[in-house]
Order: C-alpha cells, then structure tokens, then sequence
C-alpha cells in the first residue's frame, strides 16, 4: 500500500506504513488505529496496547507500531469534531481506547477501499464519515450566503492575511456575529480557518516543488522558522518530514 497523506481544513490524516515516535506532544487530538496489530501508547511511565487510541490535546505519549499498516488522524481541537471527540471520550482520560465494535465497523468500511484502490476522494470521505459518527456532529446543508463569500475570498490564492474586521466588512456583519456564524456553519472558528488555509497553501508549494523557505512566504508566515514552529505546535513534528518522504507519499491537500 502506497502511503497517503490528506491535509484539509482542521485535518491532518497519514495512511500507511508507520514509524515509531519519540515522545512528543501535539495541539491536535489524535486518533491512531492499527489496521493489524495493537498499538503500544506509552505515557506517564504506563503502557497502553489498543487497537485504536484517541490522545487529547498537548498530552506527551510516546507511540509504538511496530511497522504495522496504521491511520493517524489528527483533527483541530477547535473544530466542531474535535471538540465533539473530547466531550464524548476525552472527559475522564488524555489517552483513551475507541470501543472495539466502533473500530471494527470502521475497518470493515474502509479496509475494501484499500484492496479495491477505489479513489483517494473515497478515502477521505470515508474517514470523515467516521469522524462525523464519532463526533456526533453533522454539516449544516444550507450554508449563510455571508459565509460563502467569506470562505471564497479565503480560499483566493495569494491573499495577504486577512482580519476579521475586514471579513465582517464585508459582508455587513459585526465581528462578534460572523465569529460565531463561522464556528456555527463551517464547523470551526474562523481564525483558525484562516491558520489552515495557509498552512494548506504552505503544504501545497511544498508537493509542488517548493523550498520550505519559499512554502512558507507564499502563505503569509513571516518566514520558515515561523511556519516550522506553527506546524510542530500543531502535528508534534517537522515538515521537514514532508521533504525526506514526499517521493514516497501520495499527498493530497483538499
């Protein structure tokens, strides 16, 4: 299986082969799930062996696979699943094990996927089918047209980082208004909305060709140690990373 990486707004999801970590900690909650074997999740001097996890936010875990087929999916602790997620597993516990007939019903959907080589697309949207059931959270179906301009003038490419205020200008809407009108509809805050988009731009120049240096200017970070340090605080490790493996990893940024 070829590795996969999807960047997406409040995501971050790697499917393939996995390499074993030193112990760090990340500002995104983590799902790990072994699509063969248990995973040893060592923590606190303890060690834990599941066959899925879920590890709340900035909580130091060291993680062992043992090079067996894994999905790792971090989610924005801001967003709509991400705090769905913690309210519904992570109350009593930082680590804690998804239930097993949750886990099976989600490697039953997902592993024909892999054998059949359907779609990269149908990947993601299975994953995110399975984090929408986890979360209890769903999509609105009819978006504000207000948001909708706001998220087309976000996704134009070259844009200079924008301010609230200027957002909510835009679109005759106080700044306090469109704050939760964006968290409400888009399932996640709008300033972290726009840290992904140009954590997602950074990523994109990168799979294109680009110097990280380079990467990391086009998206408006003040330069790559700012970008390097955005993107550690947030997955637990470089994107330097990304270089080393980009020949190997089918990367996808949505």
């Amino acid at each position: 299986m070829q590795p996969l990486l999807f960047f997406s707004t409040g995501y971050f999801i790697y499917l393939g082969r996995a390499v074993d970590t030193v112990v760090h900690e990340h500002h995104a909650v983590q799902i790990a799930i072994s699509l063969e074997n248990e995973i040893e999740i060592i923590s606190s001097g303890s060690v834990m062996k599941h066959r899925a996890v879920i590890i709340s936010s900035d909580e130091p875990h060291e993680c062992r696979t043992h090079n067996h087929a894994f999905l790792l999916i971090n989610i924005d602790p801001e967003s709509k699943i991400g705090t769905g997620i913690k309210e519904t597993y992570l109350t009593a516990d930082q680590i804690t094990a998804l239930p097993e007939s949750i886990v099976e019903e989600f490697l039953g959907n997902i592993k024909p996927l892999l054998i059949n080589t359907i779609s990269a697309d149908a990947i993601f949207d299975a994953i995110l089918q399975f984090l929408k059931k986890l979360s209890e959270t769903d999509e609105h179906k009819n978006m504000d047209d207000r948001i909708i301009k706001v998220l087309k003038v976000l996704k134009q490419p070259g844009n200079a980082p924008l301010k609230i205020q200027n957002l909510s200008s835009l679109v005759h809407l106080s700044p306090g208004r469109l704050v939760h009108l964006f968290t409400e509809q888009v399932g996640i805050p709008v300033r972290k909305y726009i840290l992904w988009t140009r954590l997602l731009t950074a990523l994109q120049c990168i799979f294109n060709g680009c110097t990280i240096t380079k990467a990391a200017l086009e998206a408006g970070f003040s330069d790559a140690p700012h970008f390097n340090r955005t993107f550690k605080r947030m997955f637990g490790q470089s994107p330097s990373l990304l270089l080393q493996n980009s020949q190997i990893i089918q990367a996808y940024v949505k």
